[in-house]
């Protein structure tokens, strides 16, 4: 009788479980390790009394030799196996393996399946491409280690069963657990014709519409009529139009972003720009922070007139960034119209807009609060300052001063003199243009 063998340091953990299993097996068919090493006929006693001990982890074709040479469950004791392998592995790959079994229950399309074989060949120990080719030969099935690659990378699904059940012997499923991994790969099939036949559907409906706004006798758009359609969208063609469903490299008139499209989203209005958005936070970012003053560089008044003040929708067209800054009052008109805090703005914007441009600001006036003649150009300004309009707007230069006239003017209108008493006169002091015109006085 040999010695007792040491007790496993951690039988309830899986590479304990293991232990203890390979254990039992050798205790029932009432071998030694050195009979275990002869039916082995590769093995060594050190290596199979090594695997049992449940202090290292044996190499698997180890374990199933030792389960094969006193007559156990091999699939069982490869099942264990894995589950110590999982548990002894460290840092990011533990992580990896630590997530559940593959499910093929839960496979509805090619992609899922393909993910859950590679989940499986991971559960597996990761075997190389060649050892599951030579694994797939001896048992009669043909699978090629490109084939078995593709598969495991989702670039190809199994084409046939027998595909399929190559794979599964190369990861060493058991028989019985194939059926459900069969119905997987019969729900992912329906699901790609499923697929291909709403594909067919859809490119007729884009035919269609295609042949709707087409400009042709041939049902096409051309060239052309496809370049007005995207700039009246927002965009400008970087590329020759190709085809009303195929990508185009487009760029947003307001952002200047670059990315890809299809005509027929634009046609459909979903073409959005996704960089718009993020342009006009950056933007209301860097405003935020200008009106902190971080630097100290802005006076009080310039800080009092820029809180009074709102920014709007920024557009950066050509790398230039116009941003329209609406000013409410006239006292405020007044001090924004010194460049002087323009700095400091350029300053927080570029630290927010992560793209070269040239910084322009641009002063909308809110006219309901000034004594001048409604000129109907108050709406059209904010639009245009919103983007909304491309047409030119009848503007006027800051440093005009239309709305008021100075004091001696003011005087002279008040006491009457001169020409007090004439509507042109009043109506010229008030910064109205008069709707009188001048009569002679032949006839006096």
């Amino acid at each position: 009788m040999g010695r007792p063998e040491k007790p496993i340091p951690d039988p309830v953990s899986p590479l304990g479980r293991l232990a203890v299993a390979l254990r039992n097996g050798r205790r029932n068919a009432g071998l030694a390790y050195a009979e275990l090493s002869e039916r082995t006929r590769s093995v060594s006693p050190a290596t199979l009394q090594r695997a049992a001990s449940g202090a290292v982890l044996p190499r698997r074709e180890v374990a199933q030799a030792f389960a094969r040479a006193c007559g156990m469950d091999v699939d069982e004791v490869t099942r264990l196996w894995h589950a110590a392998h999982r548990g002894s592995l460290g840092g990011r790959s533990a992580d990896r393996y630590r997530e559940p079994e593959p499910r093929p229950d839960l496979v509805q399309d090619l992609r899922g399946l393909c993910a859950a074989l590679e989940a499986l060949r991971q559960a597996n120990g990761e075997p190389s491409f060649r050892i599951m080719e030579r694994r797939a030969r001896a048992a009669g099935r043909d699978l090629s280690r490109s084939t078995a690659s593709r598969i495991a990378t989702g670039q190809q699904a199994p084409a046939s069963t027998d595909c399929l059940e190559a794979f599964l012997i190369a990861c060493q499923v058991p028989p019985r657990d194939r059926t459900m991994w069969f119905d997987a790969w019969l729900r992912a099939q329906r699901h790609a014709v499923s697929a291909r036949q709403n594909a067919d559907r859809q490119s007729e409906e884009l035919k269609q519409l295609e042949s709707v706004v087409a400009d042709s006798s041939r049902g096409q758009v051309s060239q052309e009529a496809a370049v007005r359609m995207l700039r009246r969208a927002g965009f400008d063609a970087l590329e020759r139009y190709r085809r009303f469903d195929a990508p185009w490299t487009v760029e947003c008139v307001h952002c200047g972003a670059t990315f890809r499209l299809r005509l027929s989203d634009v046609v459909l209005t979903r073409a959005t720009c996704p960089d718009c958005p993020k342009l006009n936070e950056h933007v209301k970012e860097a405003w935020a922070e200008l009106l902190t003053n971080p630097c100290g560089s802005l006076s009080r008044q310039f800080v009092r007139a820029l809180r009074a003040s709102t920014v709007l929708p920024a557009r950066l067209q050509r790398d230039h960034l116009d941003v329209p800054v609406f000013v409410a009052d006239r006292t405020t008109l007044r001090t924004l119209q010194s460049p002087a805090w323009h700095p400091a703005l350029e300053a927080a914007l570029r630290r927010h807009v992560r793209r070269p441009f040239h910084l322009d600001i641009l002063l909308v006036h809110d006219y309901d609060t000034m004594p001048a003649h409604r000129n109907g150009h108050r709406h059209r300004r904010l639009a245009k300052a919103a983007g909304l309009v491309d047409g030119p707007l009848e503007t006027m230069p800051l440093r005009q001063k239309p709305d008021f006239v100075n004091s001696a003017e003011m005087k002279r209108a008040a006491s009457g003199r001169d020409t007090a008493s004439s509507p042109s006169a009043a109506h010229t002091a008030q910064g109205i243009p008069s709707p009188w015109k001048p009569t002679s006085n032949s006839g006096a």
